[in-house]
């Protein structure tokens, strides 16, 4: 921890800093709102809503994307008030930061860190959903559309055709 006095523009730097982390935990906990919804609407059927739920979590990244970029920003006065290189990660801003902005940003790192956890858990999760929807409705849609007689799956995966499979003796 930095014992020295930080100047005026090093506290508002901080401050701005905070700021920006803050607002990325706010839309990190919308896009875990987005993801949760878009789960629920899977795992009811609701498939209706899914392009409205895909563009509202794209919308989300989308912010999310620029206020890392600003965050950015902000750390650069941080990084130089400290002394520290430009992309010096959010753990070692904190410990060198003097008081009470070393435990601020500690708690935002900490807060942030489990959050993404969460994120990326939700985020799994969905797209093993999505995809297991996908291969349902392929298959669905391959039986409609005269999938070759006796179609079976090998051990490795793969579609392997009986043709000798019928339902009636077609023999003359």
């Amino acid at each position: 921890m930095n014992t020295a006095l930080p100047s005026d523009a090093a506290l508002m730097a901080l401050s701005g800093l905070s700021t920006g982390l803050w607002r990325i935990q706010e839309l990190i906990e919308v896009l875990s709102y987005k993801l949760e919804v878009q789960q629920v609407l899977m795992e009811n059927g609701r498939t209706r809503w899914m392009g409205r739920s895909t563009r509202e979590i794209e919308a989300v990244i989308a912010e999310m994307r620029e206020a890392e970029l600003m965050r950015a920003v902000d750390a650069g006065p941080v990084c130089d008030a400290l002394g520290l290189a430009p992309d010096t990660p959010l753990s070692e801003i904190a410990a060198a930061a003097p008081a009470p902005w070393d435990q601020v940003l500690g708690e935002h790192r900490n807060a942030l860190t489990t959050a993404t956890n969460e994120l990326s858990r939700l985020s799994r999760s969905n797209s093993e959903m999505l995809e297991a929807s996908y291969r349902a409705v392929q298959e669905t849609l391959e039986r409609f559309n005269h999938s070759p007689e006796g179609a079976t799956y090998t051990a490795s995966g793969t579609r392997e055709s009986r043709r000798s499979l019928h339902l009636f003796d077609q023999r003359t």
